[in-house]
């Protein structure tokens, strides 16, 4: 062995920069390809602790083959660890992108590093986790350099994400999951006795689309057992996995000195580790008390970088870090913990994971999966109860400016909503009864549902005495009623949120029969939040409360509404057809519904398409008769008249109109439609027949003045117009524009389009100088009301222009 004279100080310096000469030196020496000798005495002359690997290997390394394999195409480098290297690649065979990790060229001379890495690609192998990347082969390249390919996950590590994250950021949240996830697979390589060894930040990927994988288990261990390795390199294939030969004793606790000297990557010397995430007997190199909680320690410290943002350990040097983690000196972090005041549950955890002494600590991750789930959980239902607290606040309810003489018919309603509930008791009794033989808990089940009912009663009992004519007067309307029911039931269910939800339901069908489909929409949604937090929760009654804001939305007629409608009935279908079956009553209605929004926004094919397999099912169902097929039939024939098939459109209107089991509802829907069609086909007395008959269903079902009411009325109008009818459509307006006055604005669209009319058909019937007078006023109110450049009143001056030239 030659030996060498200790290095004067600047012979240290020249040293120091050796290595950047010397692989300049190696580039050159691998163009040469004639010449493949070394300069001995240049290697002689670097002591080997002085480089990051074996020097001879070093320089020879441009001589080796280009690194290539016939079955992955291989990418751009994208991602570098302590010895490995990750690239992504194109697999020819299976047509997918993968990520392929391998020796960096630097250790492929190193036979302890193509063991830890070999034995890292068989270990992950064997954890079937979904937050463990999937390995799907392993193998060597043409230089004979081990590799193994594994899922490609693409996105952002937990360190980026924490190093991203902006001061006072309230993203706790989410982090929370990430972590939540980061345990759960932690608790599954423990149940398989694997210890990962080298937990942090850096090591768990964040995918694009939320999936969380812990990465990198190059130092992971299984406990008391041996990986069985393939140290031969011609006994491995280049496209499938290894077969075992040779048994390797298990990796001693402590890294290579090749490994890269950083504090950010897996720690060299004596250790193995990363300072910061390291328990302190994993620090001191204490093999043998290495096990399944030096991996909790770590998941401790992640846990405090989300609540404090730092690490564990300020320090001036890596070795400061070192030091502090071998004494277990958390005096600094625990006195952080003492100042975060909020998500006590997530401090205590994190105090627990960093107990020094290791037999304070949770025995394995599966501890920490549960406390950060149930403090999920919790946090779940914190943030749904402010939600309802801050809907409630935010509520008004408008004054009222309809007159409805319809008392009557809201006494009946809550009349039915007392009997409903009485019956309801008594099924829940007899449950209660039955459940006492079966299980106790079954019982106390029926007894809440007794006193949620009970409440019920108690509730409309007051309301319905209290609002009576006798107490409020003769003249009450239903309006007030429904008023009234809403003050009183604001703040009284607070702690019942099943009573509240399903009264506020039903105070929404309420308003929206009443014509008032903003007050119906705030307490459809009003219900929903206190039903979704509702115990025990009843999914099917969440769903028929979004099916009714759903139809509400849809109504009103905006285009937001439309699409937040056809979101809301999509999920309802999905979920009823989950939890009912395909041919449920309730299904075909889903079915239905949602053809119904689907022909508002134009999607014809799709909406047709719901309504046959809903007619299906109905012919296929055991008791077809059981099933309403009307409604179905109604918004086929819809379909039909919008894509201008209106003969087969009018055979299925006039089907419906003629069935008896047809409700007076699809029967005025089918009417109005038809109506409409004829309108357009300018078979105007046939229309007229039509839409005349469902204007009378409705003013005498709805009330004189219900937008329904109404909208028939300007139908007619328009017919009688264009069939130049102008004694009946003069006639039909003086009695339409009175009724639409005692409801909307002076210059409201519909009155201003009846004023329209007007004129027109006074210069039909010759009554010239009474329509000019009657333009005139109508371009005076309309630019008094809402300015004279406004689309109506330019609208009726245009027509005072035409009237005047025509004369």
């Amino acid at each position: 062995m030659t030996s060498h004279s200790q290095p004067t100080d600047p012979e240290k310096s020249m040293l120091r920069k050796k290595p950047v000469a010397l692989e300049n030196e190696r580039r050159q020496v691998s163009q040469r390809a004639s010449d493949n000798t070394l300069d001995q005495s240049i290697v002689d002359a670097v002591p080997s602790h002085f480089l990051n690997t074996n020097f001879q290997s070093l320089l020879n390394l441009r001589n080796a083959a280009e690194r290539s394999t016939p079955r992955y195409q291989i990418g751009p480098s994208i991602g570098l660890g302590g010895i490995g290297e990750v690239f992504r690649v194109f697999d020819r065979t299976g047509q997918r992108s993968l990520a392929l990790k391998t020796l960096q060229r630097r250790f492929v001379g190193d036979q302890a590093a193509v063991v830890r890495f070999m034995r890292e690609g068989l270990l992950t192998g064997t954890l079937q986790h979904p937050g463990v990347p999937p390995v799907y082969d392993q193998g060597r390249f043409d230089d004979q350099t081990p590799f193994f390919t594994m899922k490609l996950v693409e996105g952002q590590t937990l360190h980026q994400i924490l190093q991203s994250r902006s001061p006072g950021a309230e993203d706790l949240g989410a982090l929370v999951g990430v972590f939540e996830s980061v345990a759960q697979t932690l608790a599954y390589a423990h149940s398989q006795n694997v210890v990962h060894r080298d937990l942090k930040p850096q090591n768990i990927m964040v995918g694009r689309f939320g999936e969380v994988q812990v990465m990198d288990w190059g130092l992971a261990k299984r406990l008391g057992e041996d990986l069985t390795v393939v140290t031969d390199p011609d006994s491995v294939s280049s496209s499938g996995p290894a077969n075992p030969k040779i048994v390797v004793p298990s990796e001693p606790d402590s890294a290579s000195s090749a490994t890269p000297d950083r504090s950010d990557l897996t720690t060299a010397g004596d250790i193995v580790g990363t300072p910061g995430y390291m328990a302190p007997e994993q620090a001191r190199g204490e093999v043998e008390s290495v096990d399944k909680r030096v991996d909790v320690f770590a998941l401790g410290a992640i846990l405090f970088q989300i609540l404090r943002g730092r690490t564990l350990f300020e320090a001036d040097s890596r070795a400061d870090m070192v030091e502090k983690a071998r004494r277990g000196d958390l005096s600094d972090a625990l006195g952080q913990l003492d100042q975060h005041r909020d998500d006590r549950e997530l401090v205590s955890l994190c105090r627990q994971c960093l107990a020094t002494d290791p037999a304070s600590r949770p025995a394995d991750a599966s501890y920490v999966a549960e406390a950060t789930t149930k403090f999920i959980a919790s946090l779940e239902r914190r943030i749904r109860q402010a939600e309802i607290q801050r809907s409630r606040s935010e509520v008004r309810i408008v004054e009222s400016r309809k007159r409805q003489r319809w008392i009557v018919a809201m006494t009946s309603v809550l009349t039915l909503l007392a009997i409903l509930s009485s019956l309801i008791i008594g099924f829940q009794w007899r449950k209660a009864t039955r459940a006492v033989r079966a299980e106790s808990e079954a019982r106390d089940v029926a007894e809440k549902e007794i006193k949620t009912t009970t409440e019920i009663n108690e509730f409309l009992n007051r309301v319905l005495s209290s609002n009576l004519p006798e107490q409020l007067g003769h003249d009450v309307t239903l309006r007030e009623v429904v008023d009234q029911t809403v003050s009183d039931l604001d703040g009284k269910f607070t702690q019942r949120p099943r009573v509240e939800g399903s009264l506020r339901r039903t105070l929404g069908e309420s308003y929206r029969w009443l014509g008032e489909p903003d007050i119906a929409e705030q307490q459809y949604r009003l219900s929903l939040a206190a039903l979704e937090i509702a115990e025990p929760f009843d999914e099917l009654e969440v769903l028929e409360t979004k099916d009714r804001l759903a139809g509400v939305l849809r109504s009103r007629g905006d285009e937001g509404d439309f699409e937040e409608s056809k979101r809301l009935r999509t999920e309802v279908l999905r979920r009823t057809r989950a939890l009912l079956g395909e041919s449920h009553e309730r299904t075909i209605t889903a079915m239905n519904n949602l053809g119904t929004v689907l022909i508002e926004l134009n999607e014809l094919d799709a909406a047709a398409e719901l309504f046959r397999n809903a007619l299906r099912r109905i012919d296929a169902s055991p008791n077809p008769e059981q099933h309403s097929r009307p409604s179905l039939l109604a918004n086929l024939a819809d379909v039909d008249r919008m894509k201008g098939h209106w003969d087969s459109a009018e055979s299925i209107y006039l089907q419906v109109i003629d069935a008896p089991e047809a409700s007076t509802y699809e029967k005025d829907l089918a009417m109005i439609q038809l109506g409409q069609m004829l309108h357009a086909a300018q078979r105007y007395d046939e229309s007229l027949r039509y839409l005349r008959r469902s204007f009378e269903l409705r003013e005498a079902y709805y009330g004189p003045r219900h937008p329904l009411t109404l909208s028939a009325m300007r139908k007619m109008s328009r017919v009688l117009d264009e069939s130049e009818r102008y004694d009946e459509l003069l006639e039909l307006l003086g009695d339409s524009l009175d009724r639409h006055a005692k409801e909307l604005l002076p210059a409201a669209g519909p009155i201003c389009e009846a004023r329209s009319l007007r004129a027109k058909a006074l210069i039909g019937l010759g009554r010239d100088e009474e329509a000019e007078a009657y333009l005139k006023e109508t371009i005076e109110l309309i630019s008094r009301e809402r300015g004279d450049q406004h689309k109506y009143a330019q609208a009726a001056k245009q027509q005072l222009k035409a009237f005047r030239t025509a004369d």
